[in-house]
């Protein structure tokens, strides 16, 4: 993008005819910041702004303070269902997906003889009685048997079977 004289003068002519930036950048061959850009080197007087404001003064908003609350009663710590639901409701389609059932003997069989525990939280985090789950994680997971069943879609409780077995065996 070369400025050539001939180019100047008609940026100068068409920018006090009050023509627009794009239109300008239009007939110049140019983009609409190097419009700008040159403007701005030569010292031509700025555009007002296309914004539309208004006559009065905006109000400063009310400062809110999130720190000059109450502090919150401590809550009781959170009950985790001993069995999963058979079925989720899948709030996309608002139909009910199939999940696996996890039955007594599948818990028993899951839970592995000692190890890392589960790491699902238990309550507010802000409170003295925040905890994690107690039970004992599956093998390569975070989780008891219980709470892998909670957190993930496409969990087989089958397959944790075994692998638990396995670590169990050895």
């Amino acid at each position: 993008m070369v400025w050539t004289d001939e180019k100047v003068k008609l940026l100068v002519q068409l920018w006090e005819s009050g023509q627009s930036i794009t239109q300008i950048g239009k007939a110049l061959g140019m983009t609409r910041n190097a419009v700008v850009g040159k403007a701005h080197r030569i010292g031509l007087a700025k555009r007002a702004s296309p914004i539309m404001r208004s006559e009065k003064p905006a109000q400063p908003r009310p400062a809110v303070s999130h720190h000059a609350a109450a502090p919150a009663a401590p809550r009781a710590p959170v009950q985790v269902k001993q069995e999963p639901a058979a079925m989720r409701q899948d709030s996309t389609a608002g139909t009910a997906a199939p999940q696996p059932q996890l039955t007594a003997a599948m818990l028993a069989a899951l839970q592995p003889s000692s190890g890392p525990r589960c790491k699902w939280p238990i309550g507010d985090p802000k409170s003295a009685e925040f905890d994690f789950c107690e039970h004992v994680a599956l093998p390569g997971k975070p989780y008891c048997a219980q709470h892998c069943a909670m957190a993930y879609t496409n969990w087989n409780p089958e397959s944790a079977v075994e692998a638990v077995k396995a670590v169990n065996a050895a």
